[in-house]
């Protein structure tokens, strides 16, 4: 697919016949979530978890992101249009190009400044005298070039890309369990304490975005086989296995740090050089959606600038130092991303019986819904009560259904 049509469907409809299946979107998937932060959340997770708590919440937080995959993925499979297209028929022209827009390409920036700063410690443990600063800008800016060439360079990128960490992650287990013994598992007993909710929390915070944005990658499948396909095994399974992993990993130095639980273990240079190929991996999906959330908000500029431009911005984030406020920034995106899907959610299946309505006028109703979302979420995440990010779907669901309700009612009544 040449970088001309590319840029066509950025803003178009992928048609029937430019579909591929699940395999191309599976690995872009996979691409994007085998990512050291999943690894660093399996650090975070055993640090205040036994090996069972961690097993049973990984498991339920990632059951319910592919459920959130399956449902939002459909809206992309069945419009054929990406996230930010389907945002602004729901959300309004203004209101989702102006607003949903820019918030989720600004989530994509952060994404692409996380991992080019993990990728910049893998390589400064590699070289201890390099500046970290530097090599991250460096990197940053290498990262974004093959989601500039677009959806099937990015997965022959990952072809190569994905089997490397899988076995990183293998040769990691069976080196940990043989310095410690299988035993070891078992007997784990964590120095803090993190309740389920807030391991569910920081789980679903991981990769919310990831599960809101899918449209970008699964607007490419078939139909919702496909997108079971995908979002059970990019989803579901490779996130278990990476955080579990990285939990057995992590037990004898219980660190959200991964470069630094690799040092402890012996871990040599080739190690590091698969981290940052993971990173690099996942930052091209971070590029492409940033890309294409800055092609919604500027349609008349090209989709490649558009994704240089998303690189490039999060390359100046990763050289803040984002990395290390990584859990705070979790936080803040599970709180204010998720809800935007109970109104998308709402909208398009309940309201419209799953047909897209385009709106020109902005969608105050829906934006309120979600602000009101985003609060709730965000409040319950203080108190610890339930899932915060599914506090906020809910309550933006509930919110849309009846003000939409009650908005035609008073119409119909004048």
């Amino acid at each position: 697919m040449s970088i001309e049509r590319e840029d066509q469907l950025a803003i178009r409809p992928v048609p029937e016949n430019e579909r591929v299946g699940w395999g191309a979107p599976l690995f872009n998937m996979l691409g994007t979530n085998i990512a050291i932060s999943e690894l660093m959340v399996g650090g975070t997770l055993i640090a205040g978890m036994t090996f069972s708590n961690l097993l049973f919440t990984s498991i339920i937080g990632n059951l319910i992101l592919a459920i959130i995959v399956a449902i939002q993925g459909n809206i992309g499979a069945k419009e054929g249009l990406n996230t930010y297209t389907l945002a602004e028929s729901i959300f309004g022209e203004k209101g989702g190009r102006y607003i949903i827009s820019v918030i989720l390409a600004i989530s994509s920036f952060g994404w692409f400044g996380i991992q080019a700063g993990v990728a910049g410690l893998s390589v400064q443990k590699i070289f201890p005298g390099i500046n970290l600063t530097l090599i991250t800008i460096i990197l940053g800016l290498l990262m974004m070039i093959f989601a500039v060439f677009g959806f099937k360079s990015m997965a022959k990128f990952n072809y190569v890309a994905v089997p490397a960490l899988i076995v990183l992650i293998m040769w990691g287990l069976f080196k940990s369990l043989a310095i410690n013994g299988v035993a070891s598992i078992g007997n784990y007993v964590p120095s803090e304490t993190m309740s389920l909710s807030e391991g569910l929390n920081l789980v679903i915070g991981l990769i919310i975005v990831g599960a809101v944005i899918s449209p970008d990658q699964l607007r490419f499948t078939r139909g919702l086989k496909d997108i079971l396909i995908v979002g059970f095994l990019g989803f579901a399974i490779i996130s278990v296995f990476q955080q579990v992993a990285a939990g057995i990993l992590a037990m004898n130095s219980p660190s959200w740090d991964i470069t630094q639980v690799l040092a402890d273990l012996g871990f040599g240079t080739i190690a590091f050089l698969i981290l940052l190929l993971a990173s690099w991996s996942t930052n091209v999906g971070n590029a492409y959606s940033g890309g294409l959330a800055l092609k919604n908000i500027l349609p008349n500029m090209k989709r490649e600038r558009l994704t240089l431009i998303a690189g490039v911005v999060g390359t100046i984030i990763a050289a803040t130092g984002i990395i290390f406020r990584f859990q705070n920034f979790l936080s803040l995106l599970s709180t204010t991303i998720a809800p935007m899907v109970g109104v998308m959610w709402t909208d398009y299946y309940i309201l419209n019986k799953q047909k897209l309505i385009y709106r020109k006028e902005t969608n105050f109703v829906g934006i309120a819904a979600w602000i009101v979302g985003s609060i709730v979420s965000f409040v319950t995440g203080r108190i610890n009560f339930f899932i915060p990010p599914i506090n906020g779907v809910i309550v933006s669901a509930i919110i849309y259904l009846l003000a939409s309700k009650l908005s035609k009612r008073e119409v119909s009544v004048n």
